[in-house]
């Protein structure tokens, strides 16, 4: 069990680790993107504009979330596997 609470820290950590460096490299290119652009379309269904709090929430949302549906899997898998 211990070595089980044990991984979980390990990938909250880097989950949480990789969260806050998407939030910083979000801040430069919110940045330097605002010179090129006023703001970016996803798909026509999102317009974000470029401000670098703006692509810093975004980035950290996207990986909060991409991270969240990965470490799902894992759990699902190991709980599958022992059964």
């Amino acid at each position: 069990m211990s070595d089980r609470m044990g991984g979980r820290r390990i990938l909250l950590v880097v989950g949480a680790s990789v969260v806050a460096i998407s939030g910083i490299l979000g801040l430069f290119i919110g940045e330097n993107g605002k010179q090129v652009a006023a703001s970016i379309d996803f798909y026509g269904l999102v317009s974000l504009p470029t401000t670098p709090l703006a692509v810093s929430l975004y980035g950290m949302v996207l990986s909060a979330v991409a991270l969240g549906v990965l470490f799902a899997l894992v759990e699902f898998a190991s709980r599958w596997d022992e059964a």
